[in-house]
């Protein structure tokens, strides 16, 4: 199934030059955000499904009973492949809105997970955890990650859904054990400025792993699913990199031990009955807490180097990134569990009476 990687929405000069609602941090403005990532993922590739008459690929992606009798033959194995992956995606939007949960990330914390370490061991199958099934990841300030032009790209958002052991789209709920895959949807803001999407694979196969891996396993399998010249280039490979670290890292803090994850009362009233967007949005605030906590501690730690400086010292203390630490824990220690540590100050009494409570709290 081929990643429609850039693949740009055609959403008007006026949609694409509209500043997204991340002004104010509240629910109504969250309940927005997240009907407008799932709308934009979706828009694009619904409208050049139905123009070459293959909707119908949609509820196959979904594991429904289609007639298929009807669907015309594709143009070339590249444009069936192209059209699978136009499916998934619609089909993604499709899975999430049974449910519609989606996270609202604090944007500290946010980059605090972009930049955690990667080579810490963990167990793998830590991803099965979702607290909530096919969530949708919304990211109030966009992550900037230069795309294989090198020109910058934003990140808004991502949505996690299943995928069957051989194609398709379910929920994370029914990954099939022998082949634990999810089938990750991300949205994306080119320097143009017009929308796009990718679409990314990570596994969570059990067994000790770390960040790197996921992540290189993660450019595998989105490669072996381009299966096109797209991937060849090393600018593409280093892109889709960025792009697997960025969303795994925030699953990864999703599915550790007692994550700062507050769930919020519901805005708004439903739309009509047999609207497509009838069912509320359920938002979880993620890293709200936390995230301001790293951002003081960061500013905290630059006042401190700052003011050894200024009295000719040298600064020996440094910050260990944020990073995953696996616990082993019940009878005879065979259970494991993974728990994000936040920044950490190390050597912090270098610092003198100076550096007292220079810590992230935990909640």
């Amino acid at each position: 199934m081929p990643p429609p990687l850039g693949h740009q929405t055609a959403l008007g000069t006026a949609e694409a030059e509209r500043p997204p609602p991340y002004a104010r941090a509240d629910l109504r403005s969250a309940s927005s955000l997240a009907d407008r990532i799932t709308t934009s993922l979706e828009s694009d590739h619904r409208n050049e499904l139905r123009a070459a008459g293959l909707l119908g690929l949609v509820p196959l992606s979904l594991g429904e009973d289609a007639d298929t009798s009807q669907l015309p033959p594709p143009r070339g194995e590249l444009h069936a492949k192209v059209m699978l992956g136009r499916a998934d995606m619609v089909a993604a939007v499709r899975q999430w809105r049974r449910l519609k949960v989606a996270y609202d990330v604090d944007s500290d914390l946010s980059e605090s997970l972009a930049d955690m370490e990667v080579d810490t061991n963990f167990p793998g199958e830590v991803l099965r955890q979702l607290p909530h099934p096919d969530p949708l990841f919304m990211l109030r300030k966009p992550v900037v990650i230069p795309d294989a032009d090198g020109a910058p790209s934003e990140v808004l958002g991502f949505l996690v859904v299943g995928r069957p052991a051989l194609n398709g789209v379910c929920s994370t709920t029914d990954i099939a054990d022998e082949l634990p895959l999810y089938m990750i949807s991300v949205l994306v803001r080119p320097a143009h400025g017009q929308l796009g999407s990718a679409l990314l694979f990570a596994s969570a196969a059990a067994g000790t792993t770390t960040v790197k891996e996921m992540v290189d396993a993660s450019v595998h399998l989105t490669e072996q699913a381009a299966e096109g010249p797209r991937m060849a280039r090393s600018a593409t490979h280093d892109y889709v990199r960025r792009l697997s670290a960025l969303v795994i890292s925030h699953m990864l803090y999703l599915c550790s031990d007692r994550p700062d994850v507050r769930p919020t009362t519901a805005v708004g009233a439903p739309r009509a009955h047999g609207s497509r967007n009838g069912r509320r949005t359920r938002i979880y605030q993620m890293g709200w807490r936390l995230g301001p906590a790293i951002s003081a501690f960061h500013r905290k730690v630059e006042r401190l180097r700052e003011s050894t400086v200024s009295l000719g010292g040298t600064v020996v203390p440094h910050i260990r990134r944020g990073h995953l630490h696996m616990y082993l824990h019940g009878p005879k220690k065979a259970w494991k569990k993974t728990r994000w540590v936040a920044p950490t100050l190390v050597n912090a009494a270098l610092f003198g009476d100076e550096a007292h409570g220079v810590v992230v709290p935990v909640f």
